[in-house]
């Protein structure tokens, strides 16, 4: 699998705080030019899967008939999780959910994916690539 490397000093990388631990995971966030939208985070790890046929659904609209349809046909992750609304990525200490989602109907056009360093991105049209956060 390819590593696609970011370095911290790029204006899109960032950190997320833990709400257990307070601790700060690492991440890259893609431009709201971008329109990685919808994404969706898997429930166990950080994983985050786009497809372009999710897109061409909400695209004009985001509604929660849209939300179901999208939701029934999300994969499993590689990692024994499921990729689903409403989840968010977890911490890279204590592995508590960071929430990112309020509103999963809502979310379903926000287009600045966020992934956090050793996460994976899935897509219906690119290969998977590992994000690793260097100096």
């Amino acid at each position: 699998m390819e590593i696609v490397e970011y370095s911290r000093s790029l204006q899109w990388v960032g950190h997320l705080k833990c709400p257990a631990c307070e601790r700060l995971t690492p991440g890259w966030r893609s431009s709201g030019m971008s329109e990685c939208f919808p994404h969706f985070f898997c429930s166990n790890c950080s994983n985050v899967i786009h497809r372009e046929a999710d897109k061409k659904l909400v695209y004009e609209a985001a509604t929660p008939e849209l939300l179901a349809q999208i939701a029934a046909t999300l994969p499993e992750c590689p990692c024994g999780g499921r990729f689903t609304p409403g989840a968010g990525p977890k911490c890279g200490h204590c592995r508590h959910e960071i929430p990112l989602v309020a509103n999963a109907v809502a979310y379903l056009h926000n287009p600045n994916m966020v992934l956090l360093d050793g996460a994976v991105r899935f897509s219906d049209h690119l290969p998977p690539y590992q994000v690793r956060i260097v100096d």
